[in-house]
């Protein structure tokens, strides 16, 4: 109680991973700060982290995310495309973002945010702070060799995850604030037989995301790790059980002394 106590004076500010459909749990997370009374500062997200991240400094609560999830199916954000450079085209999801999010720009937003993404060309962590929040939702969550690379500012743009899935370094940047950060991709994964290229890359990359990338966590004050045990990155279906597995990982992280 401690924790919390402090909390509701100093607020946090949020470091979201990416996971794709397992991000659902932030939803979970969001619930406990709004139950306990602690203010959000600020969000850095990363992949369907940007998209929650995003959602709620526009003013949006998890509430109303979680309606949305209810809803959500795969088609309303990707199509099959022909291409070199994925296997599915992505301009559903930003329409969908210009629609539901709330905000066209990040200026637009009420709280910080920065939506982090990885030059293709380069390697380089691209941290998005300005401009058009859709289209920067978008490059975040372009899971390479999946989703078709987004051009934007120059650069080719995909799944900050690459780099940095937790970025906790960047919300540390944001405001003036503990950073509570909420990690997706943690613990023994349950053994899963791939059968589409999809699967294998998604596998890939968690694989990738938890034995490499998690650097950013090392600026964390505190970290969610909510057990989401074997399950897949593309189940929507299971937005209630990755929401309430949030809400019990960031009970017991805020119950810590």
């Amino acid at each position: 109680m401690k924790t919390i106590r402090r909390l509701r004076h100093s607020g946090v500010t949020l470091a979201l991973g990416g996971g794709a459909a397992r991000g659902a749990a932030h939803l979970g997370v969001l619930k406990v700060l709004a139950e306990e009374g602690i203010p959000v500062r600020g969000v850095a997200g990363t992949s369907v982290g940007s998209v929650v991240g995003a959602a709620l400094c526009a003013g949006r609560d998890w509430r109303w995310m979680l309606e949305e999830a209810h809803r959500l199916r795969w088609s309303e954000l990707v199509q099959p495309v022909v291409s070199r450079m994925g296997l599915l085209a992505t301009e559903r999801l930003e329409r969908f973002l210009e629609r539901s999010i709330g905000a066209a720009r990040f200026e637009d937003l009420g709280l910080p945010f920065a939506a982090v993404a990885v030059d293709i060309s380069t390697g380089e962590e691209v941290v998005l702070r300005s401009g058009a929040l859709a289209p920067a939702i978008r490059a975040s969550c372009s899971v390479p060799g999946i989703f078709e690379p987004v051009n934007l500012e120059e650069r080719l743009l995909v799944d900050g995850g690459l780099v940095n899935d937790v970025p906790a370094d960047v919300a540390r940047t944001l405001a003036d604030a503990p950073v509570l950060a909420v990690k997706l991709n943690s613990g023994p994964r349950a053994p899963v037989r791939p059968r589409t290229i999809v699967d294998v890359i998604t596998a890939s990359l968690a694989i990738v995301a938890l034995n490499g990338i998690q650097r950013g966590l090392a600026d964390a004050d505190i970290v969610v790790s909510p057990d989401l045990g074997g399950a897949g990155y593309r189940d929507l279906r299971k937005a209630d059980e990755f929401a309430a597995a949030g809400e019990r990982a960031a009970r017991e992280a805020l119950a810590a002394p």
